[in-house]
């Protein structure tokens, strides 16, 4: 990554500053300085933004990395709004509970400003510059702050300005999620758009923020009157859905450049965060929502980070301290489920981030910090060895799709059958082998990875074919499953050097696998159920069959007006692999990744990790005695490895995955494959506890005694 001097705001805002991967020698970042003078008055009273008479100089050389999200927005029924609010309270607060930057609000949802401005709504009541203050009791404190602009719902402005709001093919205004009438989506190709860039642009001119985050762009595309307009003018087609789309999409990402134009040429280094946009646009850092139970799922981290870490650019992630969703103000999560979040993203190289309401009347709740006070100062005895870090993998899942992640309403095509079920399912598969993997959108290099993925449904574009076609020339090797390692049409297999021939959807479903003796171990000596249909295949003479496809007696689903087909054995051997190998190329006939998130077949799981180990034989990291909740991976710095190890099970509970409680585990079996590196110590952080180690062969092996929920192994 190339040395950039930034101050990071993310979704939960975060700041970095720095190159990712490069350490001094006393293990400190290599880092360019910025040097920002803020404080209070002479009385130590906010000063409202104006420049304070006495500051302090703060130097801010690291990238954030305990943040907070302030996400306030707030009804026009409160009548009491910031009746309490104590800006050094405020501030204190923040820093007793080990924050280092805090996204606060400048424009909420409902269209209301919190600050004096003469282009929006003040919130109605408001007598006091509560951006203002917060900024600069923050500063004083040395925390960083980000302004907070909601762009793509306002109610307020779709109210006194119905010519701004979204318009679908019907006419209809666009409403956001299940809200109704108070959160109408707004256009950026009508007025709307002078008078979100003018507040930001007095925001900017007003108060020397450090980041802004714009949240909820919504890509669906507009059939308003000037949008229509628009795209005749340029000569497009309004009926064509994909032209309607590219059209929202130019509209977009011209508003994009023109905030980050006008940002930087009032702040070089200041950070910017578009919320709903793909993390690949994202011009300064990736923010990561990840709030479990606020609809994303403990499923979807794993995923959503290990993509972005290839991307690089400065990431973190975003959870929240809300029992169910955003808005829950008496809910507050556990001490060990908001830990878990937390350690997921520091084993994955993340920073944290925690989301929070200020309450109305200005008030953070004392025991939401205290929790907080608690987590974060977990987190931070761990960073000596953290800071920093970055992770260590040598698998590769490739979905070409992810290059628009995580825009839920893409203004590309999605490809057929794609799922990012099967993204989710590869990576709690491959998590729950204990596999050091990534996730990329298969733009990127891929020289350095021994084993590519390509998952269910990604088909070999012409771009994509030559990067597969030399990673097997380097002798490297690929698994794909379903319709994935086709050509674009789906007709054949696309490399050269599979020998393969696609027949056609898979008649039966479902089906059934029989393991063969090179991919058997740990698989029951019977036909397992496939429950997801995929292709029918036959190998050519150059093919290895490591699986047989067993066929029901019977296809039937439906009533036949005599009987319907409820139970469906295995009949016979259809003749076909249900997986087989070419070279170092193995397939699946059937979607192993969205099976494996769908129905969690465990001898799917026991496939898949006979498969890599005829192409990988030495893994990186090997784990026993060590259960499939557990979580292990490896990053590291300079030269100093570091292996995590995570023993926390999320329960359902009604509605809700729950974690209450850490799994202890014991006598925990590690082997580190060592990369030709000499090892003087092992040691356990924060304790500094050494534990004894041996070398074997390309190994270093250990034991770590004890595992409550967390633990992190330091390898010198």
């Amino acid at each position: 990554m190339r040395c950039v001097l930034v101050t990071v705001c993310v979704g939960a805002g975060l700041l970095f500053c720095g190159q990712a991967g490069g350490l001094t020698g006393d293990g400190g970042t290599q880092v360019s300085l910025l040097a920002l003078s803020f404080g209070a008055g002479d009385d130590g009273a906010p000063s409202g933004g104006q420049a304070p008479s006495e500051a302090r100089s703060v130097t801010m050389n690291e990238f954030p990395r305990r943040a907070i999200h302030l996400d306030c927005h707030t009804m026009p029924g409160i009548y009491d709004i910031a009746s309490e609010f104590d800006a050094s309270e405020f501030a204190r607060t923040l820093s007793e509970a080990n924050v280092d930057y805090i996204t606060v609000f400048a424009k909420c949802n409902l269209g209301f400003a919190y600050y004096p401005t003469q282009i929006g709504q003040v919130y109605p009541g408001l007598e006091v510059d509560l951006l203002g203050q917060m900024v600069e009791a923050c500063h004083a404190r040395g925390i960083r702050v980000a302004a907070y602009f909601n762009v793509g719902i306002d109610h307020e402005h779709a109210r006194l300005h119905r010519e701004w709001c979204k318009v679908d093919k019907e006419g209809r205004v666009y409403r956001f999620a299940d809200k109704g009438h108070w959160f109408r989506d707004l256009c950026l190709n009508t007025g709307f758009r002078e008078h979100i860039l003018g507040m930001v642009r007095e925001v900017l001119d007003r108060y020397p923020v450090d980041g802004l985050f714009l949240d909820c762009f919504d890509l669906s595309p507009c059939y308003g009157t000037e949008c229509v307009a628009a795209m005749k003018q340029k000569g497009m087609d309004v009926f064509n859905d994909a032209q309607a789309a590219e059209f929202c999409w130019q509209v977009t990402d011209s508003f994009m450049d023109e905030v980050e134009s006008m940002a930087r040429a009032k702040r070089e280094d200041i950070f910017i965060l578009f919320n709903g946009i793909p993390y690949r646009r994202q011009p300064t850092h990736i923010e990561l929502e990840v709030l479990p139970t606020g609809g994303w799922g403990y499923d979807y981290l794993p995923a959503a980070i290990r993509y972005a870490r290839t991307l690089d650019k400065p990431y973190f992630t975003m959870t929240g301290r809300f029992h169910k969703s955003w808005g829950d103000f008496g809910g507050i999560r556990t001490r060990h489920s908001l830990l878990y979040d937390l350690y997921s993203s520091i084993a994955n190289g993340g920073t944290c981030s925690v989301g929070d309401h200020l309450h109305p009347r200005g008030q953070l709740n004392g025991e939401v910090y205290s929790l907080i006070a608690d987590v974060y100062g977990t987190v931070r005895s761990i960073e000596p060895w953290t800071a920093g870090a970055r992770a260590e993998t040598e698998i590769v899942v490739v979905e070409p799709y992810l290059a628009d992640f995580p825009s839920g309403n893409t203004y590309s095509s999605k490809p057929d059958g794609f799922s990012f079920d099967s993204v989710k399912g590869a990576a709690r598969i491959l998590s729950e082998l204990k596999c050091q993997f990534d996730i990329s959108d298969g733009t990127e290099d891929l020289s350095k990875y021994k084993v590519i993925i390509l998952a269910d449904s990604v088909r070999v574009s012409e771009s994509l074919k030559p990067k597969l076609e030399a990673h097997l020339a380097r002798g490297s090797a690929i698994i794909s499953s379903g319709t994935a390692g086709l050509t674009p049409d789906g007709t054949a297999f696309a490399l050269s050097g599979v020998d393969l021939v696609r027949e056609g959807p898979e008649p039966f479903n479902p089906t059934f696998v029989e393991a063969l003796p090179p991919i058997a171990k740990g698989v029951p000596n019977m036909p397992v159920t496939i429950y997801q249909q995929g292709i029918a295949m036959q190998p050519g003479p150059r093919t290895e069959v490591l699986a047989r496809l067993y066929k029901p007696y019977s296809n039937l689903k439906a009533w036949d007006f005599e009987h319907e087909t409820l139970y469906c054995p295995p009949e016979k051997d259809t003749g076909r692999p249900a997986i087989a190998r070419c070279g170092n190329v193995i397939h699946f006939s059937f979607p192993l990744f969205l099976g494996y998130m769908r129905d969690a077949v465990v001898p799917h799981r026991a496939l898949l990790d006979n498969a890599l180990r005829l192409l990988l034989p030495q893994p990186m990291l090997e784990v026993t005695d060590f259960p499939s909740f557990g979580r292990a991976t490896v990053t590291s710095r300079d030269r100093t490895r570091l292996v995590h190890l995570l023993t926390y099970v999320p329960e359902s509970r009604g509605s809700i995955e729950m974690i209450e409680e850490p799994i202890v585990v014991t006598n925990v079996a590690v082997a580190l494959r060592s990369e030709g590196r000499d090892v003087t110590a092992v040691t356990l952080a924060p304790s500094k506890e050494t534990i004894p180690f041996t070398r074997d062969g390309d190994y270093v092996r250990f034991t770590v005694p004890r595992v409550e929920g967390y633990q992190l192994v330091v390898v010198e």
